[in-house]
């Protein structure tokens, strides 16, 4: 899969959705719930989310499809929590905007 390279103004975007998505988990974590609750579908493993802003040191290729060499282990609660809402697959599409998220409300 071609992951699109994001401007620096989409970094900065992104980034906030970064932010964002933490301060959910730390303060608002029954918000997560509720939404969680009523997304639908599964990951598709397209890894677009471990390229928001950086890719992630810890995703890695196996059998053409995306997998975390922390995913038995601790992830990091952005990764756990991933998409939280619709906000998070708009941040997604701008990195793969061709492939669509396994995810939706």
């Amino acid at each position: 899969m071609i992951y699109r390279q994001p401007s620096f103004g989409e970094r900065i975007v992104l980034a906030c959705g970064v932010a964002r998505r933490l301060l959910l988990h730390l303060f608002r974590p029954g918000r997560i719930r509720a939404s969680h609750a009523l997304r639908q579908g599964a990951c598709r493993r397209c890894g677009a989310c471990c390229r928001l802003v950086t890719t992630c040191p810890y995703v890695c290729e196996e059998q053409g499809m995306t997998a975390c060499s922390r995913h038995k282990r601790t992830r990091l609660p952005n990764c756990v929590n991933f998409p939280i809402d619709r906000r998070d697959l708009a941040d997604r599409d701008r990195v793969a905007p061709h492939e669509p998220c396994g995810f939706s409300w």
